[in-house]
């Protein structure tokens, strides 16, 4: 009875082991729980100054399209492995010092046993992974953070309300439109650019291009290729105000793709 009582105990410290484990790795926050990385703008919600570039593709509105064909091709979605789930959403971001952070949102919880360590941190569980053979920092919940240790640090002071958002250093994203592929930078012709991709019901493309004060030699080259535009199956439409470009091309998806920035 005594040895049936002890095995008995071993079962349920065991599970009780996996369950506590289990819960560290998802992550459980009340605070941030309900954030989404829907868009660019929501992903800039929580990163830290100094962007110098953002990517946000909604990989489960862009599957089985030439959009979505093209982005797997150039390896700009993270593999399944990655999470051992499906990933629906995410958002890469450049910082001005060169390094990065990334976003991901998945449709079922994630399920990483690839670990070497666990930090708390502002009482968030941050996972020390080894990925292809880099050393990298997971924090699991919704959206799960990755990247550079001192990156998703820096994440978490934002989302805790210790540190501003880069959200608010881009004016441009007032002009911006959420699409299933967004691009936002700081580009040599102009103070930011910022370009989003969309497929339109009757299975064509559009594309909104949003100049923040572009150089004269750039709004030179626009009025160019609007009135070019006809003879490669696209329609150009340009809107100037308040120190902004705005261009809307729509045309079959490898001509609206290969029309440059």
């Amino acid at each position: 009875m005594r040895r049936k009582l002890v095995a008995i105990l071993l079962v349920v410290f065991m599970l009780t082991s996996m369950l506590t484990i289990f819960m560290a790795n998802w992550g459980e926050n009340d605070a941030w729980e309900d954030r989404s990385i829907n868009s660019i703008a929501g992903a800039l919600n929580m990163t830290p100054q100094g962007v110098s570039l953002a990517q946000y593709i909604d990989v489960q509105k862009t599957h089985n399209t030439p959009l979505g064909d093209l982005l797997a091709r150039g390896g700009a979605i993270k593999p399944y492995s990655l999470y051992n789930a499906e990933i629906t959403e995410m958002c890469v971001v450049r910082l001005e010092d060169g390094s990065w952070v990334e976003f991901h949102q998945t449709a079922t919880m994630p399920r990483v046993t690839n670990y070497v360590n666990a930090i708390d941190y502002l009482g968030h569980n941050i996972l020390i992974r080894d990925v292809g053979g880099a050393r990298v920092a997971n924090v699991l919940g919704s959206p799960n953070i990755y990247g550079p240790l001192e990156n998703v640090k820096r994440v978490l002071d934002v989302m805790e309300g210790n540190a501003s958002s880069a959200k608010d250093d881009f004016e441009i994203l007032k002009k911006a439109r959420s699409a299933e592929f967004e691009r936002l930078g700081v580009e040599e012709f102009a103070d930011c650019f910022y370009l989003n991709i969309h497929q339109l019901e009757s299975g064509r493309y559009q594309s909104i291009r949003v100049y923040q004060n572009p150089s004269m030699d750039k709004a030179t080259d626009l009025t160019k290729l609007a009135e070019t535009a006809p003879s490669h199956g696209l329609t150009y439409n340009i809107r100037q105000y308040d120190g902004y470009v705005i261009v809307t091309i729509i045309g079959e998806f490898e001509a609206v793709a290969s029309e440059q920035p």
